[in-house]
């Protein structure tokens, strides 16, 4: 949560008053479209305080001299801890409050609560708490309670956190002290969890600083001097008294305001690490248990963006892979209106501040990062529909509906709206209407208090619920599940209160009372509860992994009570089954590396398994070869891609993303003539493309003066081709990106020609006036050599206008400019990025296939020597998308060719479909010389509105500024009514899908088919087809991702690549990178395959990166055909 208010009153009644607010991104994902409602009882029904006994208020006095301007935390609201404190089977809630006392609640039954606070001696000692842990710190089988406390300014004495030790008569003694737990430090919350596997609990414990107006620059000074009183603390128990020791243990260099932490074995290695979400501009912390009792921070290791201000955490695993993923909440909004009222635009320069001062790229949206294996997460939520939330605190991702897979609950609200982007004239309004009430300022804020915040609008708005529906996506469920109330909600914790085998929901409200929700679940679906009893020092086996196997399937959970915001979830562990009747077995491994593994008869039930019982676990055999293995030996010599950096935003800051960084592109081809194939990769502009010669199963850099000689031109795609009809194979080389202007020189395409040894000399300049993509080589004119077709990427300055396409004829070696005359749909026909020939009806003549963006799959047949379009005829009509890549090959073996199309993927913020299709306008609207670029979408599924914001807009159209003077008139108009008459005579392009897919040729036409989920996560920009197991059935191997969008949309980098096994009859299952040995999470520009000997050569190729090699044998073997089954 950020909000940094500076009000300058310049003159008391004559002046203005100014607000300035640091804010973030104002551009949006698209609106999550509500699943059509349910008709099904709801999941949860509230029981209000009269019914249940739970009358809580988290009441806040709002007070601006104390708070307002100075304490941001003001509204962060408080927490819940549930479980059992007396042991009697029922769980019990505990509450914290901000200024008003704690309060306990224990559970009497049939949903029914006593507030035994005041007799309990829990109630917090007054001043301001926050979040709460209950645990059993004393190995005595009861939950004590530990508080974090620190509000404004608060003493030592007031801010000093609180352990309450349970003494077994429904009574607890604070002894904080005692246990060397008496932190005087702003602390939010605390995670107890065994550091180092000795079986009693150490605790991460979150800090804040003092104050919430630091500069950028003082923070990261801060950062480097990490300062005790204001870093996270990292306490080791050392025979039941805790000794703090994060500066030696790693913990330091760190500098944030913490709202959330959650400690789970996020690598897999059986050592607990810590995931600590922080506000303002601070990133998160992924520290990584080192396994010798020190951490290592690795969110940039593990991750490829997080949220900017990030507030509460969850971790389990949402896909039922065994792999535990991470949620974070932030606070955009869902409403388009809402979103463009809410959010001043990104300061760009603010943006690379940040990250050049080595914090992490943040982007203000919930993240739902997946575990892929191999440590790393990609961030799913624009995918899943969940990246957008409101202004969000708790995310609980638990099994509500008891149907196997877990949902995600989020508690939201605000008190006051400080980002409303029209307060400065609401302010001012308010100033000069109330002036002559006050004798001054002063007066007005001290005595018009109440009518002053009251400008600031709450944000009080329903919380969210989204069900599960598998396949990484979730539906809202916020109506057809019982969620009716709006309110400012912050702390939520999950619980079996009933023990009916369902899940309840307990939320804490600001200045309302709190939710108990009860949940209906257990008479519909079936369910298994575990309770662990674990050693004396860790009672309730935290950091126990448990997990249950049937029918082929598996849920997991490693156990952790310290989830969501400022809160502490019931220790026993839950598991919904939908209609499973029985599971084959269970498993739980505990810290210590102990095992039980046991069958369980029959379901609704609670297990109870004790490490008493444990066992030292069999060694597993060696796990077999991995289908894909690392390689990078094979390149005697490392290629590294190395960008320069260009500003295409200038002229054109509404461009959506980067074309200067589109590279390096990749051929292959045997260029010495000794049967090995050998590489080409393209540089950058300033840096020469390489050959690589394959000897003796190693690929050899090859020194190519020509190369050198040509290192101004940015490389994009080239082929490998007999040009001069020797029998060598030559070499054609695109020039592209968007650092000189249209028609520059350095767009002239360039022609090596072979030696037949692998020396190449530079025959020709091609006259080629584009920014280019991709060639391609065929005899289009049958006269016995081959012919190219040339595609045109970008004409910088002028985007999405289509620059120049080429059809090259070959004659005697001169390649002739032939396109008007052969091919004229060609000279325009858009934004290419890729292009094949291929014989799709099987008459022995090759049609061209072309994608680009914002262009069909086009298709264009060879009839007399000439290209026509037939792109309808194949039925590729309304196939508009963001393509990069096409490549053909017949997949099901009926002997004709389907093709397999990479796009954007369907994990972005732009949406699409064939009824309401994404958009673009382009003209230059305010007739100054620059093209002006409008990207639309429709708002409720009726009106076509921008995707940026005012101040992003009328940056580009400055008249847009006076035509509508505020933000909510902006928000309130569609895009014809901000562009005006203008806009019919602009270019208009449109998108209807986003998705990777197969197009299955059937004769006469294409049918397209979604490659799976798994392929869908980012871009494609590579794929291969080819039997990688050795099973009979063709296998597509995909990779991708785009890192390089303008600053306000997050970059399209969730994809460490995919193994698509095949099914057969276009049925693919993904192997993920622990399976299948092919990772790669990087800016992945192409991929291509060459032999070397026995295997196979993938080689990846990234942009700003290095090369990278996988091997795969080319011979069929039983374990590679037993891979996945």
């Amino acid at each position: 949560m950020l909000f940094k208010l500076q009000i300058h009153l310049n003159s008391i009644f004559g002046g203005l008053l100014l607000l300035s607010i640091l804010a973030a991104c104002e551009t949006k994902p698209d609106v999550i479209s509500t699943p059509e409602e349910k008709k099904e009882e709801p999941v949860f029904k509230r029981l209000p305080g009269a019914s249940s006994g739970v009358t809580f208020r988290n009441d806040v006095d709002e007070n601006y001299n104390n708070y307002f301007d100075n304490f941001a935390y003001v509204y962060n609201g408080g927490g819940v801890g549930i479980g059992d404190i007396n042991n009697d089977g029922l769980s019990d809630i505990y509450f914290t409050g901000n200024e008003v006392p704690n309060k306990l609640y224990l559970n009497e039954g049939d949903l029914k609560f006593k507030d035994i606070s005041q007799s309990a001696g829990v109630e917090g000692n007054g001043r301001w708490n926050n979040g709460v842990t209950m645990v059993d710190i004393n190995g005595d089988g009861l939950l004590d309670i530990y508080v974090c406390k620190g509000g404004y300014h608060d003493s030592e004495e007031e801010r000093t956190n609180l352990l309450y030790i349970n003494q077994g008569d429904l009574t607890f003694k604070e002894q904080a002290k005692d246990f060397g737990l008496d932190e005087s430090g702003y602390s939010i919350h605390a995670s107890f969890f065994d550091m180092d596997n000795d079986n009693d609990l150490d605790v991460y414990l979150t800090n804040r600083p003092d104050s919430f107006d630091l500069p950028l620059t003082e923070m990261i000074r801060q950062k480097k001097l990490s300062p005790s009183f204001s870093r996270d603390k990292l306490y080791k128990n050392e025979n039941g008294k805790f000794r703090e020791i994060g500066a030696q243990a790693g913990i330091k260099n760190n500098f944030g305001y913490a709202l959330s932490v959650v400690t789970a074995d996020f690598n897999g290695d059986g050592y607990t690490d810590i995931f600590v979400a922080n506000d303002f501009a601070e990133g998160d912390y992924m520290y990584i248990n080192q396994k010798n009792g020190t951490f290592k921070e690795q969110i940039k290791e593990t991750t490829n963006h997080i949220s900017m201000y990030s507030m509460g955490t969850d971790v389990a695993d949402i896909n039922n892979d065994g792999l535990e993923d991470i949620m974070v909440t932030e606070m955009l909004p869902e409403d388009y209106k809402r979103s463009k009222v809410s959010m001043p635009s990104m300061d760009v320069e603010g943006f690379y501040n940040i990250v050049n001062g080595g914090m992490h790229k943040q982007y203000m949206h919930n993240a739902l990062h997946l575990n892929q294996g191999n440590s790393f997460f990609g961030d799913i939520s624009q995918m899943a529909g969940v990246s957008k939330t409101e202004w969000s605190w708790s995310v609980l991702m638990s099994d509500f509906d008891n149907d196997g897979y877990r949902d995600v609950f989020v508690a939201n609200g605000y008190r006051r709206d400080v980002f409303d982007g029209d307060l400065d004239k609401k302010l001012r309004d308010f100033v000069l209407k109330n002036k002559s009430k006050y004798t001054s300022m002063n007066d007005m804020l001290k005595n018009g208090y109440k009518d002053f915040i009251d400008v600031y609008d709450p944000i009080k708005v329903k919380n969210y619920l989204f069900r599960n529906t598998g396949n990484l996506h979730f539906e809202n469920a916020i109506e057809s599940w019982g969620f009716d109330e709006t309110s400012f909600s912050n702390g939520a914790a999950v619980g079996d209160l009933d023990n009916d085998g369902d899940l309840e929901l307990v939320v804490n409200n600001l200045d309302d009372e709190a939710f108990i929700y009860e949940n209906t679940s257990s008479d519909r679906n079936n369910y298994l509860k575990v309770k662990l009893e674990g050693p004396a020092t860790n009672a309730h086996g935290i950091g126990a992994k448990v997990t249950i196997y049937y029918d082929d399937k598996i849920q997991f959970f490693e156990n952790k009570t310290v989830r969501g915001y400022l809160s502490s979830n019931d220790p026993v562990v839950h598991f919904g089954l939908g209609q499973v009747a029985g599971i084959d077995s269970l498993n739980v491994s505990w810290p210590d590396g102990m095992q039980n593994t046991m069958s369980v008869a029959g379901v609704n039930q609670i297990v109870v398994v004790a490490h008493e019982t444990a066992v030292t676990p069999k060694k597993l055999p060696a796990s077999k070869e991995l289908l894909f293995q690392a390689s990078p030996g094979v390149l005697a010599e490392a290629f590294v891609h190395k960008e320069n950096e260009v500003n295409e935003y200038k002229d054109q800051t509404l461009l959506p993303h980067n074309f200067s960084k589109s590279g390096p592109f990749m051929s292959t081809g045997d260029v010495n003539g000794d049967g090995e194939d050998d590489l080409f990769i393209g540089g950058a502009s300033g840096q020469a493309g390489q050959l690589y010669v394959q000897s003796k199963g190693k690929l050899v850099k090859k020194s190519t003066a020509a190369f050198a000689v040509d290192k101004s031109y940015e490389d994009m795609g080239s082929t490998m081709f007999d040009a001069d009809g020797d029998g060598d194979l030559d070499l054609y080389v695109v020039s592209g990106g968007s650092e000189f202007p249209d028609k520059a020189d350095q767009y002239k395409d360039r022609l090596y020609l072979n030696d037949g040894k692998g020396n190449f000399a530079k025959s020709a300049t091609i006259n080629t006036q584009s920014s280019g993509s991709c060639v391609v080589a065929y005899d289009i004119d049958s006269d016995g050599d081959l012919d190219l077709f040339r595609g045109g990427h970008v004409i910088t300055g002028a985007y999405p206008y289509s620059p120049r396409s080429y059809v090259l004829i070959n004659e005697s070696g001169q390649f002739i400019d032939q396109t008007k005359a052969l091919a004229p749909d060609l000279t325009d026909v858009g934004m290419v990025t890729s292009a094949i020939w291929a014989d799709l009806n099987g008459d022995k003549t090759a049609e061209l296939v072309i994608v680009g963006e914002w262009m069909p799959v086009m298709v264009f047949a060879n009839v007399n020597g000439k290209l026509k379009n037939a792109t309808v005829i194949y039925g590729l009509d309304k196939t508009e998308g963001w393509w990069n890549k096409v490549v053909a090959n017949d997949i099901d073996g009926d002997g004709d060719q389907d093709l397999i199309v990479g796009n954007l993927g369907e994990n972005y913020k732009f949406k699409t479909n064939l009824e309401k299709p994404f958009q673009v306008f382009a003209k230059d609207f305010d007739n100054n010389g620059t093209n002006d670029i409008f990207l639309a979408r429709y708002y409720n599924d009726s009106v076509l509105v921008p995707v940026r914001g005012i101040e992003c807009s009328s940056g580009q159209v400055p008249s847009i500024r006076q035509k509508f003077p505020s933000y909510l008139s902006f928000a309130s108009s569609d895009l014809q009514s901000i562009l005006g008459p203008g806009m019919s005579s602009a270019l208009n392009k449109k998108v209807y899908t986003f998705s990777n897919a197969i197009l299955v040729n059937n004769g006469a036409k294409f049918e397209s088919k979604k490659l799976p989920i798994e392929a869908q996560l980012s871009a494609v920009n590579g794929i291969l087809i080819e039997d990688f197991d050795g099973d009979g059935i063709k296998d597509l191997l995909v990779a991708g991702n785009n890192f390089d969008t303008e600053v306000e949309t997050t970059p399209n980098d969730a994809s460490p690549g995919a193994f698509l096994k095949g099914l057969g009859n276009f049925e693919f299952k993904a192997a993920g990178s622990l399976q299948s040995g092919f990772f790669v999470p990087y800016n992945v520009k192409d991929v291509q395959m060459i032999k070397s000997g026995a295997n196979w050569l993938v080689l990846v190729s990234s942009n700003n990166d290095i090369l990278r090699v996988f091997s795969t044998s080319r011979t069929t073997s039983d374990e590679k055909v037993a891979l996945n089954k």
